[in-house]
């Protein structure tokens, strides 16, 4: 008997809800005009200073409850710094300054250990927690909870040229660390209901997000990178792509990606976890092989004229 099929939505998230809202954001906010457009939206530009300052901001969300429960909280930080530090990266940022909230019940322990884990971390990679804000709310959260969101800014390295991505450009993917941090409360929900332990499974889980700090470096070779987070791969290459189509093969699925396979259909796969690619990269053809050479990565298809086609060897 095939096992049950889960969707996002079986675990009360709608991505399309969260895409409304973003639309209902964007009708009412007025940028003024030392903001820099970017199409992708990974990442905030602004020139008012020389080289101008790129920031965001981002959280974990649930898997940090697993990451409680289970003491990984190396990872929650590692999870917290990548989610913000990629999405800079995706608009040609460097990121630079970190600075964090923590709304917690009480201040605890745990929250000692986490911020000596978030300043090591930023500081493997040359940055710095600058600020930061600490609120006990016991009303909101219950004696052992507690959520924590990461700012970051940087500078621009260089702007992308999004807008020059056409038919006949390459799609190269960096391979994931594992789940990252999306698409946690379907993955929890499936282990709730099929009575699965972490623990039980024949990889890490809980591993943390990884970080692409090396693709600064290739950024003349470049023209789009998307960050594969929420929406899962297919609206990470819609993000980039802005309208065009892709010819994606996925030829080999890591561990993670095949037991979750047994619970979700690929198509949901598609639309919520990043099928084994946690960055992409779109760059013309003549500089593939050098990228290729620099990075640890793989060819995934290319752009062209036709609608997204993604074919997945599973």
């Amino acid at each position: 008997m095939d096992n049950k099929k889960y969707t996002y939505a079986d675990s009360g998230v709608d991505v399309g809800r969260n895409d409304e809202f973003t639309d209902f954001i964007k009708s009412e906010v007025f940028l003024p005009e030392w903001v820099i457009k970017e199409p992708t939206g990974y990442a905030t530009i602004l020139n008012i200073t020389n080289p101008p300052i790129v920031l965001t901001a981002d959280g974990i969300g649930s898997k940090l409850l697993l990451e409680i429960e289970l003491g990984r909280l190396c990872e929650a930080a590692i999870d917290l710094i990548a989610m913000n530090y990629n999405d800079i990266v995706c608009v040609g940022g460097q990121p630079l300054a970190f600075v964090d909230y923590l709304g917690v019940h009480h201040i605890d322990q745990v929250h000692y250990k986490f911020i000596e884990f978030l300043q090591q971390e930023l500081a493997k990679l040359g940055m710095a927690l600058v600020a930061g804000e600490t609120a006990e709310i016991p009303s909101i959260y219950s004696e052992r909870e507690w959520d924590v969101a990461g700012f970051c800014v940087g500078i621009l390295k260089r702007k992308l040229p999004v807008d020059t991505i056409e038919p006949g450009d390459i799609i190269i993917g960096l391979p994931a660390s594992g789940f990252h941090s999306n698409g946690w409360s379907l993955i929890r929900k499936i282990l709730k209901d099929e009575n699965i332990s972490p623990d039980e499974l024949p990889f890490d889980l809980l591993a943390g997000t990884r970080i692409y700090s090396e693709v600064i470096q290739m950024f003349d070779r470049i023209k789009g990178l998307a960050h594969v987070t929420g929406g899962g791969l297919l609206r990470a290459l819609k993000r980039v792509l802005r309208g065009k189509g892709a010819k994606v093969e996925i030829r080999k699925l890591p561990d993670y990606m095949q037991w979750v396979l047994r619970y979700v259909t690929v198509e949901e796969a598609m639309k919520t976890f990043n099928m084994g690619y946690g960055m992409l990269l779109i760059t013309k053809k003549e500089h593939s092989l050098d990228l290729l050479s620099n990075l640890d990565g793989e060819v995934l298809g290319e752009v062209w004229e036709g609608g997204m086609e993604i074919k997945c060897n599973y």
